[in-house]
């Protein structure tokens, strides 16, 4: 239970730190897809093990080798 002082300065703070989690989150799956797309291209890798080992989603890593 929340027992601080919530008011709109505060619930603008945590927005803003939300939206730069999610900024963050989005800017690691895409260097994780990208570096799964240069093992498929550069060392002929097959797309769903690269996935695997660069911890992204195969669905973009196929996408993006189109």
């Amino acid at each position: 239970m929340l027992c601080a002082k919530y008011n709109y300065k505060m619930d603008i703070a945590v927005k803003q730190e939300e939206a730069y989690q999610d900024g963050l989150d989005d800017g690691q799956v895409r260097k994780a897809v990208e570096d799964a797309v240069m093992l498929v291209q550069k060392y002929n890798t097959s797309p769903e093990t690269a996935a695997k080992d660069m911890d992204a989603p195969l669905e973009a890593v196929l996408e993006k080798l189109k």
